[in-house]
């Protein structure tokens, strides 16, 4: 009895270390969503929360791509040749950014953080060059803290509900209905010979009638078919005198504006001429004013001389 109950203990001390292990891991909840952001951050000294001299040469905010909490940042650093290196911890180690452009004195490079809410470590090496009379080489360490205030959370998921398995319902068996035999009432032969007599003369009668119907429905047919055929001539008419009304009416157009245009013509010429005639006659008004005056110009001399002789005799 003992045995049993110390190799039971045994499996029960197996059980519980062991099956924690063995039990699947459910994934822990996502802290944000997934999607690129504009995050805002602060760089620290090592030892203090004060900012460190290193922020002036960042540009803030960074670009930070999201994939289940996992962040890849993307930082501008400026005055790109006094960066020696830049290394970012991730995990246990410390690795050297990944340099994705370079432009002028402005360097773009890139690194991954496994949790954005803590604080990241990272050294750097500056050397400062290009200022005369200032030397500067130094190696220290500093912490990145980011913003992630702006950073949604990611969707609830609403549990999947399973509807109730629906209830099997028994097809319902029809009740049988005791049919009673009809009984046959033996029909004499002479009121046989009489119905048949009546089923005959019914049967001509409804005959005739349907010849008669069919008749007239031919003839209405027929009927139908000539108005048709007289709306359609009429149709027809009424098209040919419409399109002979256009074609009159366009002629007429064309007649009036032809009209019109030798009646301009006329009138032009008309103008012309009466201008052509006021210009003559202008002209030969002209012309005889300036006779008038040389005929005048000339008798005036000859008194003039006439007068002259006169006074010297």
């Amino acid at each position: 009895m003992k045995k049993i109950s110390l190799r039971a203990m045994a499996f029960a001390v197996v059980m519980v270390l062991f099956l924690p292990v063995m039990m699947p891991m459910k994934a822990e909840a996502a802290t944000f969503a997934d999607g690129e952001y504009s995050v805002p951050f602060t760089v620290l000294k090592d030892n203090s929360n004060e900012q460190s001299t290193t922020a002036d040469y960042m540009v803030s905010p960074a670009k930070v791509q999201l994939v289940n909490d996992k962040a890849t940042v993307t930082v501008t650093l400026k005055n790109s040749s006094w960066w020696q290196y830049f290394k970012v911890q991730n995990g246990g180690s410390f690795s050297d950014v990944q340099v994705v452009s370079e432009s002028g004195d402005t360097r773009v490079v890139r690194f991954t953080v496994s949790d954005l809410t803590k604080v990241v470590n990272a050294k750097i090496h500056i050397i400062v060059t290009g200022i005369p009379g200032f030397d500067y080489d130094n190696k220290y360490d500093i912490r990145f803290n980011f913003n992630t205030s702006s950073i949604p959370a990611p969707p609830v998921e609403k549990p999947v509900t399973t509807p109730p398995p629906a209830k099997e319902t028994k097809p319902e068996t029809p009740k049988k209905t005791e049919e009673k035999p009809v009984q046959k009432t033996p029909e004499k032969k002479s009121e046989q010979t009489v119905v048949k007599k009546n089923e005959n003369a019914t049967t001509k009668e409804n005959q005739k009638v349907i010849k008669e119907s069919e008749k007239d429905t031919t003839e209405q047919s027929d009927m139908k078919s000539e108005e048709q055929a007289e709306v359609k001539t009429e149709a027809d008419k009424s098209d040919e005198a419409s399109e002979s009304e256009q074609a009159e009416d366009e002629e007429d157009a064309v007649v009036t504006e032809e009209s019109e245009m030798l009646e301009d013509e006329a009138l032009e010429e008309i103008v012309a001429e009466e201008v052509k005639d006021e210009a003559e006659d202008s002209s030969n008004r002209m012309t005889f004013i300036i006779i008038l005056i040389v005929t005048a110009v000339v008798v005036a001399g000859i008194v003039f001389a006439f007068a002259k002789k006169r006074v010297r005799k």
